[in-house]
C-alpha cells in the first residue's frame, strides 16, 4: 500500500536555503526508500498544507520553522493519528535580550514566541511526536524555557549533510560575501548601518590585496547587492554575478575562496561544506544557533555590534592562521550530525 508523507518547508520561493532542506530530505528519501511506494509531497505554495487527511506521516523540515502555526498543524496531525515528525528544525525571532542570557548560562526573560494555547500545543508535539530533533542548543534551550521537556534531541541542520571536493587550487585572496535583505528585521534593527559597515569592511579588505566576490542565495536580495556592489565601486576588484546558483554550484564558486562573508543563514553550511571557512553576519537568532552547534560561534558577528569592519578584519585574520583547525571542528560536526540526520529514516519512515 503506497504511503503518503507531507513535507513542510518554506520551498518554492526560489530561496537557496529552503529549498536545499527539502532537496537534502528527499536524497535521504531516495536512498532508504527507492524500492518502497511511498510518494512525498512537498509543501509548495499549490499544496494546501492544512487538508492532511491524505497523508500517513507530516515532516516539519528543515529551517527554521518552529513557530505557532506549524506548530498547530503537527498538533492537528497528532490528533489524526498520524506519525509526526520534526526534522532538524530550529526557532527563530527570538530577542537579543534572550539570546544573550542563554549565552551567559542565565535565564532568559520571558519568551512571546508561543502563548497560552500554543505552549501547551507545542508542549504535547514535543511529547508525542513519531521524532523529534532540532538544529541548535539554543533551540533545545527555549523550548524547554517554553514548555518544561528537557529531552529533545539536537540533531543539527540538515544542511550539515551536504559535501563536496574540489582539487582545484583556491584564489588564496578572493574572498566570498553573500548578501541580501532582512526588511530591517534584524538585530540592531539598522540594516543601511550595516550595509555601509560592510562596504567598508570590504573595502579595507580590497586595499589588503583580496578579491571580493558577491552572491545571493534568494532572487529578492538582488537589488540589495546591486546597491552593495555599487557602493563599494570597484568593478576591478569586485565581482557580482546576478545567478542564482543551485547549491552544487554555489559550493563549486566557494571552493575557490579563502574564506567567505555570509548575511544569510545557509550560504555558511554551503561555505563550510566546500572546505571553506566562514563569517557569519549573526542577524537573527537562527545564526547562533547554528553556529553554537557546531562549535564555531566565535566566527559570529552580531549585526547589533558597532566597528563591524575592524572586528570583520579581525576575524579574517584569525581564519587565516586557524584555517585547518576551522576546517576539523567542522568536518568533526558533520561526522556527529550526519547518523543522526537519518536516523530518522531508520527508525521513524518503517511501517
Amino acid at each position: 500500500m503506497n504511503k503518503k508523507i507531507l513535507y513542510i518547508g518554506w520551498i518554492g520561493y526560489r530561496n537557496l536555503g529552503d529549498d536545499l532542506m527539502w532537496n537534502s530530505f528527499y536524497s535521504l528519501v531516495k536512498k532508504y526508500f527507492a524500492s518502497k511506494p511511498i510518494t512525498v509531497i512537498p509543501s509548495f505554495p499549490s499544496v494546501n498544507i492544512q487538508e492532511l487527511e491524505p497523508y500517513d506521516t507530516v515532516v516539519l523540515g528543515g529551517g527554521s520553522l518552529i513557530s505557532p502555526a506549524y506548530i498547530q498543524l503537527l498538533h492537528k496531525a497528532i490528533k489524526m493519528k498520524k506519525k509526526v515528525v520534526i526534522w532538524g528544525s530550529g526557532i527563530d525571532r527570538i530577542p537579543e535580550t534572550v539570546l544573550q542570557a542563554i549565552q551567559q548560562g542565565k535565564k532568559p526573560p520571558a519568551i512571546q514566541r508561543f502563548k497560552g494555547e500554543e505552549i501547551r500545543q507545542l508542549r504535547e508535539v514535543l511529547l508525542k511526536a513519531d521524532f523529534v530533533g532540532v538544529r541548535g542548543p539554543y533551540t533545545k534551550k527555549v523550548l524547554e524555557v517554553l514548555t518544561g521537556v528537557e529531552t529533545v534531541p539536537i540533531i543539527g541542520d540538515p544542511g550539515l549533510l551536504l559535501t563536496h571536493s574540489s582539487t582545484e587550487a583556491k584564489a588564496k585572496k578572493q574572498i566570498g560575501i553573500n548578501w541580501g535583505t532582512t526588511g530591517n528585521n534584524l538585530y540592531g534593527t539598522n540594516e543601511k548601518r550595516l550595509e555601509k559597515e560592510l562596504v567598508q569592511a570590504t573595502k579595507k579588505l580590497i586595499a589588503k590585496g583580496y578579491q571580493i566576490s558577491i552572491y545571493a542565495v534568494w532572487d529578492k536580495d538582488f537589488p540589495a547587492c546591486r546597491s552593495f556592489y555599487k557602493q563599494i565601486d570597484d568593478s576591478e576588484n569586485v565581482i557580482f554575478e546576478e545567478k542564482l546558483y543551485t547549491e552544487e554550484e554555489l559550493m563549486k564558486k566557494l571552493s575557490n575562496c579563502l574564506l567567505t562573508i555570509n548575511f544569510k543563514l545557509h550560504p555558511n553550511l554551503l561555505s563550510l561544506s566546500a572546505g571553506v571557512p566562514a563569517i557569519a553576519l549573526g542577524y537573527r537568532f537562527k545564526v547562533f544557533d547554528l553556529f553554537s552547534s557546531l562549535d564555531l560561534e566565535h566566527f559570529v558577528l552580531s549585526t547589533s555590534e558597532e566597528q563591524m569592519d575592524e572586528k570583520i578584519a579581525q576575524l579574517v585574520d584569525t581564519i587565516i592562521h586557524e584555517e585547518e583547525n576551522i576546517k576539523e571542528t567542522y568536518q568533526g560536526k558533520q561526522d556527529v550530525y550526519q547518523p543522526l540526520i537519518e536516523k530518522a529514516f531508520i527508525e521513524c519512515f518503517l511501517w
